[in-house]
Formats: C-alpha cells, sequence, structure tokens
C-alpha cells in the first residue's frame, strides 16, 4: 500500500536517563514552549530554589514523555488531524469523521 508507512523505534532509555537538566529541556522545547520558568532556565537564569523545584519537575516529566513511543505517536499525529479537520471542516479525532463510509457522513 502506498498510503502508509512502518518505521521501527528504538527508545535508548539508559542515555536518556544520563541527560541533564538542561538535555531535556533543550529537547523539550525543540517541540513545545514549555514554561516560563523551564525557559529561564535554559537561558541561565537565576532562579529562585523553589522555581528550581518546579523546573526540576517538569524536566522529569517531559524526560519520560520524550522516552514514551506513544506520546510520540501522539506529537506526531496530532498536526496531520489538525489539518484534517480543517481541509473536512470538522472536529475530534482523525478517524472519528474522516474515514465513516460514504453513506453515514451527513450531506
Amino acid at each position: 500500500m502506498s498510503n502508509h508507512t512502518h518505521t521501527v523505534l528504538h527508545v535508548d532509555e539508559e542515555q536518556a536517563q544520563n541527560w541533564s537538566i538542561h538535555d531535556v529541556l533543550e529537547r523539550w522545547h525543540r517541540l513545545h514552549k514549555g514554561t516560563l520558568f523551564t525557559q529561564q532556565y535554559v537561558k541561565g537564569e537565576l532562579l529562585p530554589d523553589f522555581t528550581l523545584a518546579l523546573v526540576e519537575s517538569s524536566a522529569e516529566v517531559y524526560r519520560n514523555r520524550l522516552m514514551d513511543i506513544s506520546w510520540f505517536m501522539k506529537e506526531l499525529n496530532e498536526p496531520i488531524a489538525r489539518q484534517a479537520n480543517f481541509e473536512d471542516s470538522c472536529t475530534g479525532r482523525l478517524y472519528s469523521c474522516h474515514f465513516m463510509p460514504l453513506t453515514l457522513r451527513a450531506s
């Protein structure tokens, strides 16, 4: 079939566990804005202790997401679904209205 592809993914969890907080945040910020505190941390700005704890907590959440293949698939599918929804003037998950049999679609 020419309308899909298969990809084999491997997550090197050992390497990801060795990323510094700065490494994790830089990787996350390539995909997302992060928080004001994580942005300030990456810029090297001085942060109070309580915000450092928030940054460290956020970095661990981000690290886990960066290692999660399910999260990767969600990230991969979202822009495709948004574009398809825009083109078909509908909302919801990609498969909810795009691939219904033609007899079930509203005219």
